[in-house]
């Protein structure tokens, strides 16, 4: 009896102990991703001398002293100034893909370089509201008071928050965001992994919160975006999304209101709605943000 009671208990540990390293791993994932840039996504890893936009590299420092080195793209006689925020794994380079045409539009645009590249972490959305209000404080002091955003993916979620809590955002664009940090990792991990919710997800979520010092539940844009009304915002997702699914851009649009739209042309790879269709991706978000942002 002794015998099976500490087998058993020896048993119990070790799962345990495996649970959390693999719980310790996932997590990892989630919150050091690897930062590259990929051609075949964000096209322009050169930085904006590879589109011949004049621009200087700026240091935004955010409250808990990270120092993002960003860029700050102007225009002649502009008409607002647009922050472009990354996605997770991502760097300020992403936004490059609808750089020019916003810039011949007639906007500044702030690349904003997230904290995971400045000696941080990603957390989906959360901490990365440092970085944006870090980013309204810089362009505050440049004396820029028509500000719009423009996320993409991890970016769009941040975006959304920020927009809710940030009145003097006056329009936002969406690009493949989420509605929930936690609902895409499940699903993302029961898609690219085989994992089932219990028992690994709960020991993930415990790990997350643990190491990024936040509670990850709390990351929902879906719960923030009727908060904007009523400034004007605009989703952009791909159908056929392989990442974030389509169903996450219906149920932020489901809960936002008006003046909202929304654009899921028929792109089967997150984030790259430009790359499906640069015309009418460009022409898209310049309408938006010129009939917007004033």
């Amino acid at each position: 009896m002794k015998r099976t009671l500490k087998l058993t208990s020896t048993i119990l540990l070790f799962s345990i102990i495996l649970l959390i390293g693999i719980a310790y791993y996932f997590s990892g994932l989630v919150l050091y991703p690897k930062v590259r840039c990929n051609p075949d996504h964000h096209v322009y890893c050169q930085g904006p001398k590879e589109l011949g936009l004049d621009f200087q590299e700026v240091t935004i420092t955010t409250e808990d002293k990270l120092n993002l080195v960003s860029y700050w793209i102007p225009t002649k006689q502009p008409q607002g100034t647009i922050i472009m925020v990354h996605g997770h794994g991502g760097q300020r380079n992403e936004g490059l893909r609808f750089a020019p045409s916003l810039n011949k539009a007639g906007f500044n645009l702030l690349l904003l370089s997230l904290r995971r590249n400045h000696g941080g972490y990603a957390t989906m959305g959360g901490l990365e509201q440092k970085d944006v209000d870090a980013a309204l404080t810089y362009l505050k002091s440049k004396g820029e008071t028509k500000i719009g955003i423009f996320g993409f993916s991890m970016g769009s979620a941040t975006s959304i928050i920020a927009m809710a809590k940030h009145k003097e955002i006056k329009a936002g664009l969406f690009s493949s965001g989420y509605g929930s940090a936690m609902d895409v990792l499940i699903e993302s991990a029961k898609r690219d992994f085989g994992i089932p919710y219990y028992p690994l997800i709960p020991f993930v979520k415990w790990m997350l919160d643990y190491r990024s010092g936040i509670n990850m539940d709390t990351v929902r844009p879906i719960d923030h975006i009727a908060e904007i009304h009523p400034r004007p915002l605009a989703i952009f997702h791909c159908k056929m999304d392989d990442y974030v699914d389509y169903h996450h851009a219906e149920d932020l649009y489901a809960k936002a209101k008006e003046p909202k739209s929304v654009w899921a042309p028929e792109c089967n790879r997150h984030e790259r709605i430009w790359n499906f269709n640069p015309k009418e991706a460009e022409a898209r978000a310049v309408k938006f943000f010129k009939e917007n942002l004033k």
